[in-house]
């Protein structure tokens, strides 16, 4: 087994990256703890979920959408290399547990992730944000629900609008399917843009009872 990044001999093959690799992914520098989006004030959250404030609590995210992992990615999603989604999910688990030594963040109770319409589904054969999930689930320990949640409209994909698009476009997308009362989520994506498809999701997940919603993702977009 080798790195996917530098195709170097791994000594534990399951980790996918190197350390050197790893060591050389760019960071995330002074961000906000809520939305991750660059926050050099000495408040605790930055003007943005002071003013506008989100619907989830926290979002946790490896980097910037920049490559190797834009590449990666892309290589997941669009060329159905689905073997690198332990590699890219044990990023994520390194991000989180890094915030939980930093902050104390909390184990949550349910791992869930965005959902696909149906027909994206059919077309692309999986749902990237579902591989992700799976295996961080089960390295956390927790109880994992890919259906939780359900899309019920085909929207536009959200890459080809414009941000005021992206904002209409996600309003009434989601229904959360079961009661959340008390409840910590995890809610997992490969990428957060705006924020608005992630937002629309919390929302309902609040509505149905959720107490926290810690968002887990790959990459964030500085916009």
């Amino acid at each position: 087994m080798r790195c996917v990044l530098c195709n170097m001999p791994l000594f534990l093959p399951l980790h996918g990256i190197c350390s050197q690799c790893l060591k050389n992914l760019p960071k995330l520098n002074k961000v906000c703890p809520q939305c991750a989006l660059p926050h050099s004030l000495p408040t605790a959250i930055c003007y943005r979920c002071r003013d506008n404030t989100p619907y989830w609590d926290e979002l946790i995210a490896v980097t910037e959408y920049f490559d190797p992992l834009k590449k990666l990615i892309h290589r997941l999603k669009f060329y159905h290399q689905i073997e690198l989604n332990q590699a890219l999910a044990r990023l994520m688990l390194l991000a989180w547990y890094q915030r939980r030594l930093n902050s104390g963040l909390a184990k949550p109770d349910i791992v869930t992730c965005v959902p696909l319409h149906h027909i994206r589904y059919w077309y692309r054969g999986f749902n990237q944000a579902q591989l992700l999930a799976k295996p961080i689930a089960k390295w956390l320990s927790c109880y994992f629900d890919p259906a939780l949640l359900s899309r019920h409209q085909f929207a536009h994909d959200q890459k080809d609008l414009s941000l005021k698009q992206r904002q209409n476009n996600v309003q009434t997308l989601f229904t959360c399917r079961s009661s959340v009362s008390n409840k910590s989520i995890l809610l997992i994506d490969d990428i957060v843009t705006t924020g608005n498809t992630i937002n629309a999701i919390s929302q309902q997940l609040k509505n149905s009872g959720a107490a926290k919603i810690q968002v887990l993702c790959l990459c964030r977009t500085i916009l």
